[in-house]
């Protein structure tokens, strides 16, 4: 494992993993960064590339938390498409320079940036108080059109692991220790997607 990044491996690191500022009120983990996150990947030589937030981006930063119901709209699925299109501009001067390893670490339990589990909730609308919601496998709208666009690039589709920070039971020691499988087995995990 390399002590730093060398640039053939990237990670595409959900922008709340490194700022858990952008999370909505009730939601941040950590006073900040996640950090064992981010040590992990410096760990295993990984470049941090930070993608940006699209729930702050379009909804601001005194948001209600959402469901992915509440994201799929027409107008939030064109923002978000906006926003991979600058992710993959970045990615395929990775790829143009020797990238060879791509991983893209979300949010496991959101509606935007799950890349395993997501949480739906048909009934939601208004405030969320007292509603419920179930976790499905599944992507978070965000995630979907990141891959989108960069299949329609032909840029590589990364491995992809979801820190399950919004799922009911989350540890952070457990979520690190399969975590550090993940990169080790080169992504086949239970929260892994290839």
């Amino acid at each position: 494992m390399a002590a730093t990044a060398s640039g053939t491996r990237v990670a595409l690191l959900s922008h709340c993993l490194a700022n858990q500022n952008a999370k909505v009120d009730e939601y941040a983990l950590c006073p900040g960064m996640v950090t064992p996150v981010v040590a992990i990947l410096k760990e295993f030589g990984y470049a941090i590339q930070q993608m940006p937030c699209p729930e702050m981006a379009f909804l601001g930063v005194n948001r209600w938390w959402q469901v992915k119901e509440q994201y799929d709209t027409p107008g939030f699925r064109r923002h978000c498409r906006a926003l991979a299109q600058s992710v993959a501009d970045l990615l395929e001067e990775r790829v143009a320079k020797g990238c060879r390893d791509l991983v893209l670490i979300g949010v496991d339990g959101s509606g935007s940036s799950a890349v395993t589990f997501t949480g739906i909730g048909p009934a939601w609308g208004g405030r969320p108080e007292d509603m419920s919601w179930e976790v499905v496998p599944g992507k978070g709208v965000w995630i979907e059109e990141l891959e989108q666009i960069l299949a329609e690039r032909g840029l590589p589709m990364p491995r992809s692991f979801g820190v399950a920070m919004e799922l009911p039971g989350f540890t952070m020691a457990q979520a690190m220790i399969e975590f550090r499988q993940f990169l080790d087995r080169g992504g086949e995990g239970s929260h892994a997607q290839q």
